[in-house]
């Protein structure tokens, strides 16, 4: 079980090129090409608002690993950020579907800001380069959706 909490940078993982799902980056692909094009179903209005519980999930997330990780000031500041994140989606739930993209990517840097930290919670090693790739995707597939479609 520890090893399922080593940092990202302690760990050297070796993948074969042919062995795409062993890949977090293609896993967080793979989730996109299969996730988003529900959208593409939706009214504007359902597809924000499905956005919406999308980035206040996936915001909540770190909730779990600041619990998991025993230290208090690290769960408070991993609650605190998520009820950020949380606070995007209802205002691009309620004001404007900008804050929809911007959370995830703004997501993306918190992810990257947990890589070799020993400050914030510890995260499987895999989850980091998955979940760049999964909030950077949506947040351009968001964008494309609402602004140019």
């Amino acid at each position: 079980m520890a090893q399922i909490f080593e940092k990202t940078g302690d760990h050297v993982s070796h993948h074969r090129h042919g062995d795409i799902l062993r890949s977090p980056v293609w896993v967080g692909v793979l989730f996109v090409l299969l996730t988003m094009p529900a959208h593409l179903f939706l009214d504007e209005k359902s597809s924000i608002a499905l956005a919406s519980i999308t980035l206040a999930l996936i915001g909540g997330a770190y909730i779990g690993f600041g619990a998991a990780d025993g230290r208090a000031r690290v769960f408070w500041a991993e609650l605190a950020v998520a009820l950020l994140f949380g606070s995007a989606a209802f205002l691009g739930l309620i004001w404007h579907w900008a804050f929809l993209p911007l959370g995830l990517a703004l997501h993306a840097l918190w992810d990257m800001s947990h890589h070799n930290s020993y400050r914030l919670a510890r995260i499987p090693n895999w989850y980091i380069p998955f979940c760049v790739a999964f909030d950077l995707l949506a947040a351009t597939f968001f964008v494309l959706l609402y602004a140019v479609f």
